[in-house]
């Protein structure tokens, strides 16, 4: 995928707003809890900052890195 996105600046998880990330692929949502249980720090940080995770949650979800860091955001984090 490979694609350079803007965080929204109001996002202020690890001062990550305003900041590019390039995201490298969608994660469906059931392979984001499994990969948090496999100890993925990336998606268990991602669910422990969303509220408002559950089986109707209705924006795509993308792993990416800022920097030389991994993060996971949802499509509504992304201007």
């Amino acid at each position: 995928m490979n694609i350079a996105r803007t965080i929204k600046k109001n996002i202020t998880y690890r001062d990550l707003g305003g900041k590019s990330i390039n995201i490298e692929r969608e994660i469906p949502l059931m392979d984001l809890w499994k990969l948090a249980k496999e100890g993925n720090w990336a998606c268990y940080n991602f669910i422990d900052r969303k509220q408002n995770l559950d089986g109707f949650f209705q924006y795509k979800i993308y792993y990416g890195h800022v920097g030389d860091l991994g993060y996971v955001v949802s499509e509504d984090e992304l201007e």
